[in-house]
């Protein structure tokens, strides 16, 4: 009598195959990824407008002062508002550039770091708008904060070597790009109209 031992068929063949399979989708999945997050992170900036990851170490240092110089300016700005009553209303009660200096306020004071980054003369030319122009040609480049908003918004004089001084009357958006001026465009805009025109209302 002929006997023959016949395996069971348990699967395991076909088991080892999806699962090779499925190592393979993820390992492409892991490859691909960091190329879908860049694509879809990109964002198309107006030719006005220029990305802070775009911008060199001197900029972003004088961009992280401001930043920090924004929220204390609007602190400022929203304790007046609380102390003046409605009779001074339409006064501008933002600060000026005395009481920034008061303060210890970078990059409104004159210390090493101011030095460093060229010297700014700063002046505010209109309610919650500041401007610092360099007096040297090494450090940072001509700067405008303009802290009407909660966020803050920057622009450089990038591609002007000696900007002039700011006028009340040449504020408005259109004017600064005509200028040369670029917005920065901070990592954390969520869309590319982030641009608040400045010729609103500046009380």
């Amino acid at each position: 009598m002929i006997s023959q031992s016949v395996h069971a068929d348990d699967g395991g063949r076909e088991g080892k195959w999806v699962a090779l399979l499925i190592i393979l989708i993820l390992a492409i999945a892991a490859l691909l990824l960091p190329y879908h997050q860049t694509a879809s992170s990109q964002r198309v900036l107006a030719s006005h407008q220029i990305s802070i990851k775009d911008l060199p170490s001197v900029e972003l240092a004088m961009i992280a002062e401001l930043r920090l110089a924004h929220e204390e300016i609007r602190n400022i700005h929203q304790d007046s508002l609380e102390l003046e009553s409605v009779e001074f209303e339409g006064v501008d009660i933002w600060p000026d550039m005395a009481e920034l200096k008061e303060l210890w306020l970078a990059p409104f004071i004159i210390d090493k770091s101011w030095e460093r980054k060229g010297k700014h003369d700063w002046r505010k030319v209109a309610p919650a708008l500041y401007q610092g122009i360099p007096a040297l040609t090494t450090g940072s480049v001509a700067v405008l904060l303009n802290s009407q908003d909660t966020r803050p918004e920057v622009w450089l004089a990038l591609d002007i070597p000696t900007p002039a001084p700011m006028t009340e009357n040449a504020l408005n958006t259109e004017d600064l790009i005509n200028a040369g001026w670029k917005q920065v465009v901070f990592a954390d805009d969520n869309d590319s109209d982030n641009t608040e025109h400045t010729d609103k209302d500046r009380h």
